[in-house]
């Protein structure tokens, strides 16, 4: 069993392979998986940045109607989109495109001084660019 930590990364992991193969609409569907895994986590930056990545592809996203991921998770209609990508990308078949792709998520965790650190890394943005772009935690 995954740490929530873990899963987040996990799903961020994913969502950088995916834009890596130019599958961006793949890449938005794992974001708004680790978006809501970063707010329910109390990583309300994390949260942010990947809300902001998905509307940067694609502004006209059903996110768009909400301005944070924890106001969308409220709402019946987000909950029925996000159930369906879940069960599209549920946790098993993360870990296994995971496997497929070569990716372990081993130990690298504890070489950052908090989640938000790791999370920030693997969306290859600094803490101080968070900051900047959505205030202080």
């Amino acid at each position: 069993m995954f740490e929530p930590v873990d899963r987040l990364a996990m799903y961020l992991h994913l969502a950088r392979a995916s834009e890596a193969r130019q599958r961006l609409h793949v890449r938005d569907r794992l974001l708004l998986i680790a978006a809501v895994l970063a707010a329910r986590n109390d990583l309300p930056r994390i949260a942010a940045y990947c809300r902001q990545r998905i509307l940067t592809h694609n502004p006209h996203h059903l996110i768009k109607r909400w301005d944070s991921v924890f106001n969308a998770a409220g709402d019946p209609e987000f909950t029925h989109f996000l159930r369906h990508i879940e069960r599209r990308y549920p946790p098993e078949k993360a870990e296994g495109m995971m496997e497929s792709l070569g990716l372990e998520l081993g130990h690298e965790r504890d070489t950052y001084y908090s989640a938000e650190e790791y999370a920030a890394a693997l969306l290859c943005v600094s803490q101080d660019e968070l900051e900047e772009m959505f205030g202080s935690a």
